[in-house]
């Protein structure tokens, strides 16, 4: 072989295990916390189409990161126009060690970073960002000293836009981020007992039972001296003069009146209300096919 029969670099355990503890140790000094977020979800995806039904998070891991893109922008195509109106793409990439990740994730639960899931960073903004991994490289390192396995992975990291996905880690700060951007709606409530719980699930009933449910939500807020309740995560359409029940409170409040295209209270950006109104005012749903000729 024409190399130095004398020096083993590239199959030495002990050269490998150095260079990682110097890897672990620098993104530990000079890198941030962060948390990752798997998504609990994953046998639900459609490997025909590649979607994804409901995604759930509900549970974060701490972890060390470094930030390896320019630490004064974003990357990526950032703000720009497109046929769909203001996108917003910003993209960042970061350093995480497979050590930290083997040691604070389960790895019965995943080996690696997966594309999908989340990474929430606090400090940022001053409330935390949640970014999406769009890749995870695994060969950045180039297998220095012959080593198979990767010293660290490199992420690359959008900002997440929230579509209703469940996000219940039990962390409170990464929990808000359902009250400020999911899509809510507020019920006035008339006569009743109890006080409803936050994040239990409230559903109306012919019968006054949960399993012959016609509608459910989740419980964001609750107010006894207004009898405003605020719910997310709709599924069904809730009727007037019915009971509004707590699954585990038992709370029972009948509903007076709402709107379910109240825009969302956390939320300024949203429109619900306003493309309402102005569309009723441009399309004729009296007809039985407003949108065509037949």
């Amino acid at each position: 072989m024409p190399t130095n029969l004398y020096f083993n670099n590239y199959n030495s355990n002990a050269e490998q295990r150095v260079i990682e503890d110097l890897i672990v140790e620098s993104i530990k000094i000079m890198g941030f916390d962060a948390f990752y977020l798997p998504n609990d979800n994953d046998i639900a995806r459609d490997l025909l189409y590649g979607e994804d039904p409901i995604k759930k998070f509900q549970s974060a891991y701490p972890l060390e990161m470094y930030l390896s893109s320019d630490p004064l922008d974003y990357q990526g195509q950032q703000e720009f126009f497109s046929k769909f109106g203001l996108e917003i793409k910003d993209s960042v990439n970061v350093m995480l060690s497979k050590r930290s990740f083997a040691q604070r994730v389960p790895q019965t639960i995943m080996t690696r970073p997966r594309e999908g899931d989340l990474v929430y960073v606090p400090f940022l903004n001053g409330t935390g960002e949640l970014y999406e991994i769009t890749f995870s490289e695994q060969s950045k390192d180039f297998h220095m000293l012959g080593r198979k396995q990767p010293y660290f992975y490199e992420l690359k990291l959008e900002k997440f836009k929230y579509s209703q996905e469940v996000i219940d880690t039990g962390t409170e700060e990464i929990d808000e981020i359902v009250e400020q951007n999911a899509y809510t709606i507020k019920l006035i409530t008339g006569a009743g007992t109890g006080t409803y719980e936050l994040d239990e699930i409230v559903y109306q009933s012919n019968d006054n039972t949960f399993a012959n449910a016609t509608c459910q939500a989740v419980v964001q807020t609750w107010s006894p001296n207004t009898s405003i309740l605020t719910i997310t995560t709709i599924k069904g359409t809730f009727a007037t003069n019915m009971r509004v029940i707590g699954q585990s409170s038992n709370a029972r409040y009948f509903l007076t009146t709402y709107d379910p295209y109240l825009d969302n209270v956390a939320d300024s950006s949203y429109g619900n209300k306003t493309i309402k109104t102005e569309s009723d005012s441009i399309i004729d749903f009296s007809e039985s096919n407003p949108f065509g000729s037949l």
